[in-house]
């Protein structure tokens, strides 16, 4: 289980199996399943343990940290913008946009660990 974690081939692996097992469970649920849950919805835990690996491989040190720091600044950031377009917070709007950006940084940051551990590796 461990190399699934840091070998990057086991993390897309390991990303396969959950959109395989996605997949399954949407197709059996069809009526009771939410439409708006979506497969990326589910990587970013997975991507987050993922980035911390491949830093930590590429690097001496890893930069979930700091991923973590700019998650928190993008809620108080759509907060603010939430707030001052509409006057006031819906949560299940909020909790929705949030994730969704949640998705895209944590795809971006890992597709950027990624290159940074292929480069490290290559030797530039």
């Amino acid at each position: 289980m461990h190399d699934l974690f840091t070998n990057w081939l086991g993390q897309l692996g390991l990303l396969v199996i959950v959109a395989i097992v996605f997949w399954g469970l949407k197709r059996v649920f069809k009526r009771r399943w939410p439409k708006t849950l979506l497969l990326i919805d589910f990587w970013p835990p997975l991507l987050i343990i993922f980035t911390h690996y491949l830093t930590l491989q590429a690097t001496e040190s890893s930069i979930v940290p700091y991923e973590m720091l700019s998650l928190m600044i993008m809620g108080i950031g759509l907060t603010l913008l939430e707030v001052l377009q509409r006057g006031e917070i819906l949560y299940g709007r909020f909790f929705r946009l949030y994730w969704r950006a949640n998705d895209l940084v944590t795809i971006l940051v890992y597709v950027i660990a990624f290159g940074c551990f292929v480069l490290a590796k290559v030797g530039l």
